[in-house]
Order: structure tokens, then C-alpha cells, then sequence
């Protein structure tokens, strides 16, 4: 340390947060939101918010208040600003405490109800690639199936150090896929109906045999042949196929599952058009279904992705929020630093809530550093992760202090000890605010808030779709006599080509 370095660090006063070019006063008691972010200082009636395109990253040990000092406050202000809300909620308290108000706000609200699938939404991961697919549009669907394809197998990927075998398991899957998207009607394209295809042409014969029917040189056939090629080696193609069966088991075994996810009851593409808040709740004790959020928020950013680039200014004209509760407990979300990197500049925002940095290293490895180092805004609640503490100590920079004696010193201007005693009580967290000095806020909890009181929407038992079944035998039937054309054939020929082939009969395996 330098004698011309005398001031060092030091904390934020709270007039130099309030003054900041990057925060919006906005006054909840009389529901006056004219900009929507998160709470920085917030005495319940009041409060100041970040309202620039800044990714937020909240760190928080379980019991820290996480979502009742900037969860469910920051969804309240972005529903009274009319920005479009994106949550997942493990436990459905989110939605218990703000879906009222939502309502209320003139939204479109979309329940994804995975806890109780009798009183969820509908939504069909197929559909928007399937019509992709048909319009013309085949790079987009095909990239969107890849993305969906991957969020499957990354339940298998933990635990693992030789990703191999799921690789091709994805590759295999795609195959089906492809033919599965190109021979379907819209309505049967649902991930049953997939799944049920893949189980009734789980052999090596019937692989081979279902290749026959590829226009040779598609991209279809090129996945195919891919396989083909391993099938003899060392029961390759049996390694394989069981990896596919583990993909798509949890869409086996539920038939009430595979109804939630037949059909779409919402347009995934008009959340960045209208003010559309949606919640999805999955089960926290148990992670079976966790990698559903993760297919759902890629699918879904992606798509505004593209809607974006639809714009004269490359932005949505509604900005899209993902609160992400319990970040690094769902399934890794692929090309996650990727994400947040690209989505500031598309009028979409991260908030990302999580226990600690050891957490988000394990689900993102060397990747998680990208998405907190993008994250202009952290936010400390507590923890006793050492490495974290010490981070956030060092990010607050040093002071310069003299001894007894007029000796210089140099001290963190708050220490891992420190950190540890910010009072729950009080609402207490450390905020990294931009380029800001570190400032200790005191929030307070949702309850001591003045936004009109609401009772969360009721949601009742719903009449599920009935899944309209694909016949892989008829579809091939009609291939051999000609009334369909050959899959893919229009893709290389430009054209669609009818020939006789010959196909041994197979049926559904599943059939509840």
C-alpha cells in the first residue's frame, strides 16, 4: 500500500444511492410505479429501485429471507410497472403472495403447476418448434429442439465424469425426433407421443429399418447414419437407447404430466408483446421435475430472443424479467453466461436467487463466474461459505487506518466477521449497486409493505387436455403405399417424393 492512497474504500451514503443516475423513486403507497426494479432502499411505502437493464444476483443461506425482502417486492413493483414476469417458485409462496395483485394489474397469468398438475396451465415443449419446423423456419425449431433435448439429459449429466453415452443418447434422440416432427400432425406432436415412439423402435433393427425412410442427405439421415455407424460396436447401440429411456421415463410413468405437456394454453412469443406473468411451480423436496423449468426458460428466451431481433430496435417492446428462486438447485441452463451476456441489450433482465457461490460452481463450474462477473448488482443476505464471505469482503475493498501509535493499517471495510452479523431481523443486506460504493440496506418484509392487498388467484381443477395419439405403423403404412411422401424428401429434393418400402409391424408400448 501506497502513501498517496489515503482514502481507500469507504461506505455509501444513502442520499449517493438515492441521487444515483440508475435509481427510480417510486412511491408504492399511493401505486405509483412509474419504473420497475429491485428495492435498494425501501422503507415499505417507498422505495428506490434499480430501473436500468442490470442483472441482479442475490446470495442468501436458506432462512435468510431472500424472497420476502426482494423476491416478492420486486415482483409486486414490476406487476405495477407492467413488465412481464417470468418466476420459478418451488414452494408456489410467490405466486401465494403476488398473484393476486398480478391479476389485479390487468396481466395475462400462466400457472405451471408441477406440484398440483390438475391445476396447472398447459404447455406443450414441442409445439412452438413443431410450427417452426412447418413454417419454413427448420435452423430455429431444430436449435429449439436441441435445447429441450438437452435439458432432458442433464439430470443424467450429474454424477457423472464421462459424458459420452449421453451425448449420443442425444444425438439418437434427435434422430427420432426429426422424423418424429416431420411425420406428426400437430396435434400428435407431444412429448407422450415421442416418448411412446422411441420405446416401440428401441432396437437396433427397428433404428436401422426406421432409417430406410429418410430421404438420403437430409439432416435427418445424417443423424441417423451417425448412430448406425456405432450400433455393432461393443453394444454401443444398446448404451444408447438406454440412456433415451432414462431421458423420458418421468413421461412413462405419468400419464397426468404428459397431459399438462400435450398442448399450449399461451403463446410463449407474446410474453415480450403483453404484460404476461408466469409462474412456474415446481416441487422443492424432491428434483425429479426440476429440469422442466430449466427446458422451459431456455425455450422461452430463445424465442425472445428472436422476437427481438423481429424489432426495428432489436429490443422487446415489453420488458421480460426471469426471477430465478433457487438458481443453482434446477438443472443447469445451457449457454447460461451466453445468456446473461445478450439478453441486456434485448430489454431482458436476470434476477438470480441463490445460497451460496460453492452451489453455483458445482451446477456451472468455471461458467459461474461469467454469470455472477455479469451480474452488476450482488446482493449478500448471509452465509457461511467461507469462500463467499471472503469474496464479498474483498469486492468492499480496504480502508487505511492508524494505530495508537500513528502507524498505518490496513483493514477490509467490513470483514468476514462482520458480514456473518448483518441483522435478519432487520432486513439488513450488503449491496454491490454498479460502480457504486458498498452500501448496507435495511428492507423490510413483505408483510410491512403498503401494495394493495390481494388473495392470490384461485385456481381450480381443470379439465386436462386428451392426448391425441400418434401411429408410427400408420404413418409408415402410408409411406409404403405411397399416400405420405418420403420424410425429408422436400428438404433435399425441393419436392415431395413417394417410393414403396417395407417396415415390420410395431405398437404402442405404452398405454395407460
Amino acid at each position: 500500500m501506497t502513501k498517496d492512497y489515503e482514502n481507500g474504500s469507504r461506505w455509501a451514503d444513502p442520499t449517493e444511492i438515492k441521487d444515483a443516475p440508475t435509481i427510480a423513486h417510486i412511491d408504492i403507497e399511493n401505486d405509483d410505479c412509474s419504473a420497475g426494479g429491485i428495492p435498494i432502499i425501501s422503507n415499505g411505502r417507498t422505495a428506490y429501485v434499480d430501473f436500468t437493464d442490470t442483472h441482479t444476483m442475490i446470495f442468501g443461506s436458506t432462512g435468510s429471507k431472500k424472497t420476502r425482502l426482494f423476491g416478492m417486492p420486486l415482483i409486486n413493483i414490476l406487476a405495477m410497472s407492467g413488465e412481464s414476469i417470468i418466476v420459478s417458485d418451488p414452494k408456489g409462496e410467490l405466486y401465494d403472495k403476488t398473484s393476486g395483485l398480478v391479476a389485479q394489474r390487468g396481466y395475462k397469468t400462466v400457472v405451471l403447476n408441477f406440484r398440483d398438475l390438475e391445476q396447472s396451465d398447459c404447455w406443450n415443449p414441442l409445439a412452438l418448434p413443431y410450427e417452426l419446423y412447418h413454417s419454413g423456419k427448420r435452423d430455429e425449431a431444430i436449435s429449439l429442439l436441441n435445447d429441450f433435448l438437452n435439458a432432458l439429459a442433464e439430470p443424467q449429466k450429474r454424477g457423472t465424469k464421462d459424458p459420452y453415452w449421453i451425448v449420443l443418447g442425444c444425438s439418437m434422440a434427435l434422430a427420432y425426433l426429426l422424423f418424429f416432427i416431420e411425420t406428426a400432425t400437430a396435434e400428435e406432436a407431444n412429448i407422450f407421443n415421442f416418448a411412446n415412439f422411441c420405446a416401440s423402435n428401441s432396437s437396433a433393427g427397428d433404428f436401422e429399418e426406421l432409417s430406410n425412410y429418410i430421404a438420403e442427405g437430409s439432416i435427418a439421415s445424417v443423424n441417423f447414419n451417425g448412430i448406425l455407424t456405432l450400433k455393432d460396436t461393443s453394444n454401443t447401440y444398446n448404451c444408447i437407447a438406454s440412456e433415451i429411456s432414462s431421458m423420458l421415463n418421468p413421461f412413462i410413468i405419468r400419464k397426468t404430466l404428459c397431459q399438462v405437456l400435450s398442448k399450449s394454453s399461451f403463446d410463449i412469443r407474446s410474453i415480450g408483446k403483453s404484460k404476461t406473468a408466469i409462474f412456474i411451480i415446481v416441487p422443492d423436496e424432491k428434483t425429479t421435475l426440476h429440469f422442466l423449468i430449466t427446458a422451459f426458460i431456455k425455450q422461452t428466451y430463445e424465442t425472445l430472443i428472436n422476437e427481438a431481433q423481429q424489432q426495428e430496435n432489436k429490443k422487446l417492446p415489453v420488458r421480460v424479467n426471469f426471477i430465478l428462486d433457487e438458481f443453482a438447485n434446477i438443472p443447469a441452463i445451457p449457454d447460461m453466461s451466453s445468456m446473461i451476456s445478450a439478453a441486456r441489450s434485448r430489454n431482458i433482465r436476470f434476477y438470480l436467487l441463490a445460497q451460496g457461490m460453492r452451489q453455483l460452481y458445482c451446477k456451472y463450474g468455471e461458467e459461474a463466474h461469467t454469470v455472477k462477473g455479469n451480474c452488476d448488482n450482488l446482493i449478500f443476505l448471509t452465509s457461511r461459505e467461507t469462500t463467499l464471505l471472503e469474496n464479498f469482503s474483498l469486492l468492499c475493498g480496504t480502508v487505511l487506518t492508524k494505530n495508537m501509535d500513528g502507524k498505518e493499517n490496513v483493514k477490509p471495510l467490513i470483514s468476514v466477521s462482520e458480514l456473518q452479523r448483518l441483522s435478519k431481523e432487520k432486513g439488513e443486506a450488503l449491496i454491490l449497486h454498479g460502480r457504486n460504493y458498498p452500501f448496507v440496506t435495511q428492507l423490510p418484509d413483505i408483510d410491512e409493505y403498503t401494495f394493495k392487498k390481494y388473495p392470490p388467484i384461485k385456481t381450480e381443477d381443470r379439465t386436462l387436455p386428451q392426448i391425441v395419439r400418434y401411429n408410427v405403423d400408420k404413418v409408415l403404412e402410408e409411406i409404403r403405399k405411397g399416400k405420405k411422401p418420403v420424410p425429408f424428401s422436400v428438404e433435399v429434393y425441393g419436392e415431395e417424393r413417394f417410393y414403396k418400402c417395407t417396415k415390420p409391424e410395431s405398437s404402442d408400448i405404452f398405454d395407460w
